[in-house]
């Protein structure tokens, strides 16, 4: 259709791509160049150039740069080292040997122990996802023991 502005897709442009366009916008718009010019020009929709604009004016040239992949508000996720650490001690240790309650970890529990190690709160969705990262979830026990597990000689304590 003759007229009809082709639009970029912002998710693929990648970081620079990205920060070109949002450059370039707020050039067009200090020149005084309206909405619908820009969305001409650029090939990016009306709503998504108030978007830069606002962002410009309320935090100047940091605006181009990409925003990262955390929500507003939110703490920063586990450093590497911190989830390494954290692997192994999922992984070898029960939350009793810890001082917390239970021998299996859960996701509030193993939140609980970041929150108190590393001062940072994760939400249980989160944790989830580490843990099903790490393939440190806790699974559901058998049913019941074989003849030979009842059978065998426990260790003495």
């Amino acid at each position: 259709m003759a007229g009809q502005t082709e639009y970029i897709d912002l998710r693929r442009v990648g970081r620079e791509g990205l920060a070109q366009i949002r450059r370039q916008v707020v050039r067009l718009k200090k020149m005084g160049r309206s909405g619908r010019e820009i969305e001409e020009i650029v090939g990016i929709r009306q709503n998504r150039i108030s978007e830069i604009w606002s962002a410009y004016q309320r935090l100047g040239e940091a605006s181009f740069l990409a925003k990262s992949a955390a929500r507003p508000g939110k703490p920063a996720l586990l450093p590497p080292q911190a989830q390494r650490e954290l692997r192994e001690i999922f992984m070898t240790k029960t939350p009793q040997e810890l001082g917390l309650r239970g021998q299996v970890w859960t996701q509030g529990q193993a939140a609980e122990f970041v929150r108190r190690t590393y001062r940072i709160e994760l939400a249980p969705r989160t944790m989830s996802a580490y843990l099903a990262r790490w393939r440190a979830q806790s699974r559901r026990p058998r049913g019941r023991l074989t003849v030979e597990e009842k059978n065998a000689k426990k260790p003495l304590l």
